[in-house]
């Protein structure tokens, strides 16, 4: 069924002359893995012409701004210098190999064989190829690529003043079985003072993102007297790792990904809190995040009072599932059309990308390519990532899906289960425990134009709580017009942050 959608969906969209169509042959060199190689073996290709950066390569993609084709199958006990053939029987994007029209292409393959988080790079011993380039015209070709670079893992980078420290965590490895570690990069305050205690910024990273960007801030090169200056001086700033096989954690306890939350608050913090001079309190513990980071904050802050005092969230993924990027989760039938498009019509789509130009990518092209990642959600992207936290586990024990990958068709026992995720129906149901914490320790901020339409929950967010009295401060829900997912951060809201921090901080008398 996936196929002929998929050939039906590339007749449609390839205003284009057909082809005779090609084939891949696909090896791994003996120099980069002796053994045989089990994993995800995916194909990408960028055309001639595309609307993506000059430099970059066809396994940078997905491509947002402008999909490009990709191919995948799974491989077992595939043994080096052994041919393996990608044809139009592999899962497909936006259409079967067979149905590409002629152009000039560029390819590359990589074999996924350990995924520990969203970034194949990541991982060590996943092996790719070099680009190659190939023609796609009336006549039927076959082209050849070996896997012969082999990824070895992230390095921690070195800075001043920075330390990665790492921790065993016992509630996620009983859950999975195996040993899982959990990672911060953990920033010194400049002019660090042993004699005295610090308060601590826990920064949540956006999807994609992981510990590793605590490494890149310089904390001494802040304007002199600026809000940035204080907190520099004043706390210590613990970037922690979000990352799982299955994407992005969110931080929140889930049926996929185990205890992420209890995790974070009853083992990191507390390990990192008897390793550094940080004061064990509420008030000193603040919470940022941007995107996924967002989410998480607002989250963690939420359910979690006896340990953070306040989050300064911004651009969170979707916070009322009424309105999960554009659909609603309860009173639709369908993720990828609304109740006046026709399903099968590629510009009946809903987006679940956009920019002001005009360019946007749908749902549906986004949950097909990561069908051609990781087939059943294992893709570790950003839907499937959703699908891990809020929904439960299928009957194989992988993250069930909310929606059928190709017609799209919501689940509606399985969006039921999300309500315990939907931050908007937590508050309308229980708004004795929320509001209080929306009103004393929630900053929230996002864009009016949001490239993900993430502005449309928290608008719906912002109605309920103007419906239970609003929020009279410190906390604050705002929707900053002309501002997109990543421009809201250069408003007067988002540049307002740090001095917010810092008069939170002076109020719980943690700073001069």
């Amino acid at each position: 069924m996936i196929l002929n959608l998929v050939r039906l969906v590339c007749i449609l969209l390839a205003a284009s002359a057909a082809s005779a169509g090609v084939t891949f042959t696909v090896t791994f060199d003996p120099r980069v893995r002796a053994e045989p190689a089990t994993g995800r073996l995916v194909v990408m290709l960028v055309k001639e012409g595309a609307k993506i950066p000059r430099s970059s390569q066809p396994l940078d993609g997905p491509f947002w701004t402008d999909p490009q084709p990709m191919y995948g199958i799974d491989v077992k006990e595939l043994k080096p210098n052994t041919a393996v053939m990608i044809d139009s029987t592999a899962t497909s994007f936006p259409c079967s190999i067979d149905q590409l029209p002629e152009g000039q292409y560029r390819a590359q393959a990589r074999l996924d064989v350990s995924r520990g988080n969203s970034n194949w790079k990541r991982d060590a011993g996943n092996l790719y190829s070099e680009v190659v380039a190939f023609t796609v015209g009336a006549e039927p070709s076959t082209v050849a690529i070996v896997l012969n670079k082999k990824t070895t893992g992230e390095k921690t980078p070195g800075r001043k003043g920075v330390e990665l420290f790492t921790l065993e965590s016992k509630l996620l490895s009983e859950f999975h079985g195996r040993p899982i570690t959990l990672r911060a990069a953990v920033a010194f305050p400049v002019s660090y003072n042993p004699a005295r205690s610090y308060a601590a910024v826990y920064e949540v990273p956006g999807y994609g993102g992981d510990h590793l960007v605590g490494f890149q801030r310089d904390r001494s090169s802040v304007i002199p007297g600026s809000a940035d200056e204080v907190l520099a001086q004043a706390t210590f700033w613990v970037n922690v790792d979000p990352e799982s096989p299955n994407g992005h954690t969110l931080f929140a306890d889930s049926a996929n990904n185990g205890p992420w939350a209890k995790a974070l608050t009853t083992e990191l913090i507390p390990a990192i809190e008897a390793r550094y001079r940080l004061v064990a309190k509420p008030e000193a513990r603040l919470l940022r995040g941007h995107s996924s980071g967002g989410w998480s904050t607002l989250w963690l802050a939420l359910n979690y009072p006896e340990v953070f005092g306040a989050t300064w969230s911004s651009s969170p993924d979707p916070v009322d599932f009424r309105k999960f990027q554009v659909v609603d989760l309860y009173g639709q039938p369908n993720f990828y059309y609304d109740a006046s498009g026709k399903e099968g019509d590629p510009a009946a789509e809903l987006s679940s990308y956009s920019v002001k130009s005009g360019t946007k990518m749908t749902i549906r092209q986004e949950n097909l390519m990561e069908e051609v990642i990781g087939p059943g959600n294992s893709s570790a992207q950003q839907w499937d990532s959703w699908f891990a936290v809020f929904g439960p586990r299928d009957e194989a024990g992988r993250p069930a899906a909310l929606f059928d990958a190709v017609t799209g068709k919501i689940d509606p026992a399985i969006a039921e289960q999300y309500r315990a995720y939907d931050i908007g129906h937590l508050l309308r149901t229980s708004p004795d425990k929320y509001l209080p914490v929306f009103r004393e320790r929630v900053r929230l901020i996002v864009g009016g134009e949001d490239n993900f339409s993430l502005d449309e929950a928290v608008t719906l967010l912002a109605a309920d709580l103007e419906k239970l009295g609003g929020l009279p401060g410190p906390g604050y829900v705002r929707i900053v017009p002309g501002t997109d997912h990543g421009t809201v951060m250069t408003s007067d809201a988002g540049r307002r942050i740090p001095r917010e921090m810092v008069e939170h901080l002076k109020g719980a008398g943690l700073v001069k």
